[in-house]
């Protein structure tokens, strides 16, 4: 047999092996394509299968959401009952729960009886499936979305029926809620609140280097692109871990100076802020001749007030220019 044909051979094995021992699911061809590889997905353990897989040709427009779901009513359809299981990104940072990155080996459990956002759902009984989709950047870009049935043994299930831990989680005492991003400007106020339902402490990380967080306090380190939060409990006997993210869509941070009225006396000159909050020369000018600016300081005339415009240039990606006005009554 010669060399080129004993090299086909070996290849029409390795697919037939490959084909045999594990799941291989390439998105539809209109998608732009990930490819998912696993071990099989059938006659899985109820009380529960660590999935080992991984990805190649992973997205580029967002991450992907991986939830095990409810097979859906109409076939093609999204499932709408779901437990999510990880938010695979490549702004994930690595070993942060319930996170992953797209270039490194994927894992999860897979459990015949779950919690799913519209109830409980029984995987032993009913259909259920892996179900791929873009994450909250593209929520309603269908393009990659991948439903792929799994199975399970009909051996008893011992796994015990835990309590659903409820997370809330609060900005400057506004509720978020998971997977919904709102917006954050650069080095604005973020004074994030938790609670759990279990009363179990509440491990707030940020996912993501854009923004930084400690002792309950968000920091946006950027005016652009996103950052996350990621939270969770231990669970316990009486409750299941549970696990949450929460993305913040990062906006250009707001200069001022600190005062949008001031007063003085007549004949009198004071200072007035040199900087901006971040740092950048403020440019004050008269719009009367009441008072009379030089640099930042402000002498002041007759009158009963005069008004100074106030503007600050902006930085690229951080902040935005601060144009607006300055009130001096005088006295």
């Amino acid at each position: 047999m010669s060399g080129e044909k004993v090299k086909k051979l070996i290849r029409t094995i390795s697919v037939v092996v490959l084909a045999v021992s594990a799941t291989v699911v390439t998105a539809p061809a209109e998608a732009a394509t990930f490819t998912w590889s696993s071990q099989p997905l059938t006659n899985l353990n109820p009380n529960g299968s660590l999935i080992n897989g991984g990805f190649t040709n992973f997205p580029t427009k967002s991450g992907l959401y991986v939830s095990q779901c409810l097979a859906p009513v109409v076939s093609g359809e999204r499932p709408t009952n779901c437990a999510q299981l990880l938010w695979v990104t490549p702004t994930a940072t690595a070993g942060t729960p319930g996170m992953a990155l797209p270039t490194g080996p994927i894992a999860f459990t897979l459990k015949s009886s779950i919690k799913g956002n519209l109830g409980d759902i029984d995987c032993s009984i009913s259909q259920c499936g892996l179900f791929f989709r873009l994450d909250h950047l593209a929520t309603a870009d269908k393009s990659e979305d991948t439903y792929l049935p799994i199975t399970f043994t009909s051996g008893v299930i011992t796994t015990p029926v835990l309590k659903t831990d409820v997370l809330t989680i609060t900005l400057n005492g506004a509720a978020l809620t998971k997977n919904v991003p709102v917006n954050l400007a650069y080095r604005a106020k973020a004074v994030i609140a938790s609670q759990s339902t279990s009363g179990l402490p509440v491990v707030i990380t940020s996912a993501t280097p854009e923004c930084s967080y400690a002792n309950g306090v968000l920091t946006a380190l950027k005016g652009s692109g996103l950052c996350a939060l990621s939270v969770s409990t231990a669970g316990n006997l009486e409750y299941e871990a549970a696990r949450a993210n929460y993305p913040f869509i990062l906006a250009l941070g707001k200069q001022s100076i600190g005062i949008s009225v001031t007063g003085a006396k007549k004949g009198t000159t004071r200072a007035l802020p040199a900087q901006t909050n971040f740092g950048t020369s403020v440019l004050y000018k008269s719009k009367s001749k009441s008072c009379v600016v030089e640099s930042n300081l402000l002498t002041v005339g007759r009158g009963k007030s005069c008004t100074l415009t106030v503007k600050a240039a902006g930085k690229d990606l951080m902040w935005a220019p601060l144009d607006t006005t300055l009130k001096v009554n005088i006295k």
